[in-house]
C-alpha cells in the first residue's frame, strides 16, 4: 500500500490526499509499520527537463530524431546500464527518467549533469541555455 504523507513542523506525518485517508484508516492503530521515504517528483520541472531537451534538439543538426538525443545526454550525464550484445561488446543503456525509476533527488542531478552534457558537447553557453529553457518553458 502506498500513501502520500506530508511532513508536520512538529515531526509528526499527515495524510496527503484524501483518497489515501481511506486506505489508511485500513490500518490497525498503535501498530508499527516500515515505510520508505520517497520525495515525489515535480511535474513542472519534469516538464522543464523535456523543454531543455527541445530546446537543444531544435538548436543542433546532430540529430534527426529527440529520443535518441534524450537517450545519449541521458549516457553523457552518466545515468546508464550497462549490458553486453551478442559478439560480446558493451552497451551503455539510458536509464528511465519516468517518475516510477527516478525519484526528485535523482531527477535533479539528471537535470544538473544533462545541461553540463550539453555545454561539454554542444558547446552551448550554459547561462544562454538557462534563460533560454525559462523562456521556452
Amino acid at each position: 500500500m502506498k500513501l502520500t504523507l506530508v511532513k508536520n513542523l512538529n515531526n509528526t506525518f499527515s495524510i496527503a490526499h484524501n483518497s489515501d485517508y481511506e486506505k489508511a484508516k485500513k490500518l490497525k492503530a498503535g501498530e508499527q509499520f516500515e515505510c520508505t521515504v520517497v520525495k515525489k517528483r515535480n511535474y513542472e520541472f519534469h516538464k522543464k527537463y523535456f523543454a531543455l531537451l527541445n530546446m537543444v534538439y531544435e538548436n543542433q543538426e546532430v540529430y534527426n530524431n529527440l529520443d535518441h538525443l534524450r537517450k545519449d545526454l541521458t549516457v553523457e550525464a552518466g545515468f546508464y546500464d550497462v549490458r553486453h550484445n551478442i559478439h560480446g561488446e558493451e552497451i551503455k543503456e539510458a536509464q528511465s527518467v519516468s517518475f516510477g525509476s527516478m525519484d526528485a533527488e535523482r531527477f535533479s542531478e539528471l537535470y544538473n549533469r544533462t545541461m553540463d552534457a550539453i555545454v561539454t558537447y554542444f558547446h552551448f553557453d550554459k547561462q544562454d541555455i538557462i534563460d533560454n529553457v525559462e523562456q521556452y518553458f
